[in-house]
């Protein structure tokens, strides 16, 4: 089942029918949400889920506070999760670089437990190019080598590194990485675009777009306290 095509196609189409309908006003990420999850449970056969407990950071959470979660899920006959989706929309307000990476990272994770996972991004044409082209989105590493947080011109794999190599990441990296010391992050993550839905819609139409989030083939796991860009302490010392 391609659900990144289900996705861009379905959330794609019916963002358009919605806006022929005058309802642009109540679009929003939860608006968006209504039809990812129909076209999920109905690709599932009723075995999607909403705001699932993220299997692998929220057991680790020992402070007070809401466990963090992800979007929605699709389970098998055993209760094992087998896609995870993650989705932000672009309207009134942009959602921030670092949402957007902290997505893709927590993807990542069940990546490595052989779940499938998707991030959905949606939004007017014009809009979804303008956060396509901000700084921290589309970067340069530190050997002036381009190195965007994804593809969006293109459906070839892509890597994106955790390393303090993007200066224009690094600040929300360790940001990301401060209630998480001791917790293994990937030192990359991979994706791949499915390509847009509609393909080239005018500036002010609405467009959908769905990467496919992948563990990379030789995942090289790091802990933020061993690493004297990330590591709080050292941080901390070097603010006071």
């Amino acid at each position: 089942m391609d659900y990144a095509k289900l996705l861009t196609n379905g959330v794609g189409a019916w963002l358009n029918f919605e806006a022929s309908c005058s309802r642009t006003s109540l679009f929003s990420e939860k608006y968006m949400a209504h039809p990812i999850g129909q076209i999920l449970n109905a690709a599932s056969r009723g075995r999607t889920v909403a705001e699932y407990k993220h299997p692998v950071l929220a057991p680790q959470m020992t402070k007070r506070g809401r466990r963090p979660e992800v979007d929605f899920v699709v389970l098998d006959s055993d209760e094992k999760v087998t896609h995870a989706v993650e989705s932000k929309w672009i309207g009134r307000t942009t959602p921030s670089i670092e949402k957007i990476f902290w997505d893709l990272i927590r993807l990542e994770m069940l990546a490595n437990r052989g779940v499938r996972c998707l991030f959905v991004l949606g939004g007017r044409r014009k809009n979804l190019e303008l956060l396509f082209s901000q700084a921290a989105f589309d970067a340069t590493d530190n050997r002036g080598l381009w190195s965007p947080l994804l593809r969006s011109e293109s459906n070839v794999e892509h890597k994106t590194t955790l390393g303090p190599t993007v200066d224009a990441r690094t600040p929300m990296l360790r940001k990301m990485f401060k209630d998480f010391q001791n917790f293994q992050f990937p030192h990359a993550v991979v994706s791949r675009r499915s390509a847009p839905f509609p393909s080239d819609p005018k500036s002010s139409s609405f467009q959908v777009y769905a990467w496919e989030i992948k563990s990379p083939s030789n995942r090289m796991p790091f802990l933020p306290r061993k690493s004297s860009q990330y590591n709080q302490v050292l941080l901390d010392d070097v603010e006071r």
